[in-house]
């Protein structure tokens, strides 16, 4: 009876080890991914800046149905208004989001109410808000990965990026950029951002490669300055985001 307690008993303790090793496991990978987050955001935003950032910038938007897209874009997070500048053809379509929430679009200066119209130059309201959360998720890498916009840090590992040695950390965010589903690719030599992908677990086949390509300070924040978009599967080209410059220096 004695030797059945005591193997029972070494049992027990071997079960706790092992509980406490795999949770001493994923508390440490979890720091992990933390950590490289935070040193990677001191690269980008030293001073704790992108908060209070107010941003008024040139993009070039080239896409491969679309050689001449550009866009100026106002960002002011600070009373988190939003306006996208964005040329439609022969015309400018304009998309706000006032300091009070409220949206409009207009289509050269004008409130457009031909339904032919809105379709085609998606002038909807409704889509200016995911025409913030772009910009801000994107501009504001790796600052916009917090508790406010991810659900989910799930693994950290070590991988190539681009021929590059990086950590890959991927996450679900709360809401879809595309996807809710990032792979973030961070240098393991400086921390600095070498793109992201944009999967969909359902559909391998789906999703896009965004490689990143030099930085660019915008009041006091830096953030990369080129980033070309790629198909994830077959990793064809498909267009490029070219921060052009900062229009106005912001005080």
């Amino acid at each position: 009876m004695k030797i059945k307690h005591n193997k029972l008993y070494y049992i027990l303790i071997l079960t706790v080890c092992i509980g406490l090793n795999c949770n001493a496991q994923k508390n440490q990978q979890q720091l992990d991914t933390q950590v490289i987050l935070q040193k990677s955001t001191k690269t980008y935003d030293p001073d704790n800046r992108w908060l209070v950032a107010n941003l008024k910038i040139h993009i070039q938007e080239p896409r491969l149905s679309n050689p001449y897209r550009y866009s100026i874009l106002k960002m002011n997070n600070t009373d988190n208004s939003f306006e996208l500048k964005r040329n439609r053809g022969k015309h400018i379509s304009t998309h706000i989001i006032d300091e009070k929430g409220v949206s409009r679009t207009l289509l050269d200066g004008e409130i457009n109410t031909d339904s032919i119209q809105i379709k085609k130059y998606r002038l909807q309201p409704e889509r200016n808000l995911n025409y913030q959360k772009f910009y801000q998720h994107l501009i504001g890498l790796p600052m916009s990965l917090n508790n406010v916009t991810v659900d989910t840090f799930g693994k950290t590992s070590k991988a190539i990026f681009n021929d590059t040695d990086s950590y890959k950390i991927e996450l679900v965010l709360k809401e879809a950029i595309f996807s809710k589903h990032w792979n973030v690719f961070v240098s393991q030599k400086d921390y600095t951002l070498l793109g992201i992908e944009i999967v969909f677990p359902d559909d391998p086949a789906k999703g896009e490669r965004l490689y990143f390509s030099g930085n660019i300070t915008i009041d006091g924040v830096k953030t990369p300055r080129i980033r070309h978009w790629h198909e994830y599967d077959t990793d064809a080209y498909s267009g490029s985001d070219i921060i052009v410059k900062e229009i106005v220096k912001n005080k």
